[in-house]
């Protein structure tokens, strides 16, 4: 059986052949490993990455996917305004195109506006 690719492999790989929808796909994932580990200098470059190029592609579900990834990134880091703001933009994108993530971000978001002031859990 051949070994499976690293999502690093991959994003090369889609880089060398010029698939942007496959490196935004390989940056949202590298985002979220990295933010599992708590690498979140790391995870946020990621995810911003990925928003960029979503939006220069014009991915709509795949800008509102970055956000959250950004959105989380700024909680894990003790950022609860930055996250809603993130989580927000992408809730209101997932919305307009009507993904079905919308409604799981909309309970996200609210149990983070519920949440009492102090450190983030």
């Amino acid at each position: 059986m051949p070994r499976q690719l690293t999502q690093e492999e991959t994003l090369i790989i889609c880089r060398d052949v010029g698939d942007r929808d496959g490196q935004v796909t390989a940056l949202k994932e590298i985002g979220t490993l990295h933010r599992a580990c708590d690498d979140l200098g790391e995870a946020t470059s990621m995810h911003r990455q990925a928003l960029d190029l979503a939006r220069e592609i014009g991915s709509a579900w795949d800008e509102a996917q970055s956000l959250a990834g950004l959105g989380r990134c700024a909680l894990a880091n003790g950022s609860a305004s930055a996250a809603e703001g993130d989580l927000r933009q992408a809730l209101e994108i997932f919305q307009r195109i009507g993904a079905a993530e919308a409604r799981d971000l909309f309970a996200e978001l609210d149990a983070l506006t519920r949440r009492p002031p102090g450190p983030a859990a």
